[in-house]
């Protein structure tokens, strides 16, 4: 079994800034603020990482506790942004998800995302994605700040999981930012980046080196696991 651990926003699909204003709003809110934004850009961040860095600009500091108290707000306020906003699945997702999803295929679909689960699971199952994914086999960004750590944790998974016969040969690692191919550096995997989704330009990942880039998914899937079968 190959497990791909699938990136969600720019990856699957695009939100339309639903997760982003959600957070703004959250934000706003909570320390009554009349104007917010942040300062970076979001892509490729986990959602810890970024209420962290938020709430220690704003405050100086952040604790575990006010730092959950947001992300559940969060997770509250993200199911009613991702209708008043256009979004959409990107290029052959669906129908990718779909075939590597058959009951004889020898790949399982898994996330590895800085997406919160209740984050991910809001986002895909208003996209009608979350049936393709096995929740379990996947790891999500309150784990962990660090992009780097989720694979070294999705990893140490697998290999108890597996009585220690595993290898990292078996992940592939599908992402749309340079941080999801240091993700994937981390463990010696693969990372497949797709750009179709992407802020990023092939020249951003010169430092990161992923194993491949392509412009977007092929319309056959299965010219996609042709690809996975390459060395």
């Amino acid at each position: 079994m190959k497990y791909l651990m699938w990136d969600v926003d720019g990856t699957l699909v695009l939100t339309g800034g639903a997760g982003k204003d959600a957070m703004v709003k959250v934000i706003k809110d909570y320390y009554f603020l009349d104007a917010f934004d942040f300062t970076h850009s979001l892509a490729g961040r986990t959602d810890s990482d970024i209420i962290k860095s938020t709430v220690t600009r704003l405050r100086g500091r952040c604790n575990s506790a006010e730092a959950a108290g947001l992300l559940i707000r969060y997770h509250m306020e993200l199911p009613k942004q991702l209708p008043l906003h256009q979004g959409k699945i990107m290029k052959n997702v669906e129908k990718t998800l779909a075939y590597f999803n058959q009951p004889n295929s020898q790949y399982l679909n898994c996330l590895l995302t800085g997406n919160t689960r209740s984050g991910a699971q809001s986002k895909l199952a208003y996209y009608g994605l979350d049936k393709y994914f096995s929740f379990d086999h996947s790891v999500f960004g309150e784990v962990s700040e660090n992009r780097e750590e989720l694979a070294r944790i999705a990893f140490s998974r697998f290999y108890l999981m597996h009585e220690q016969n595993f290898s990292s040969e078996q992940m592939i690692f599908i992402g749309d930012t340079p941080n999801d191919a240091k993700c994937a550096k981390a463990i010696n995997a693969r990372c497949l980046i797709v750009l179709d989704g992407s802020s990023c330009k092939r020249e951003d990942f010169a430092e990161a080196q992923p194993w491949k880039i392509i412009d977007a998914l092929p319309d056959d899937p299965r010219d996609l696991e042709k690809l996975f079968e390459e060395d």
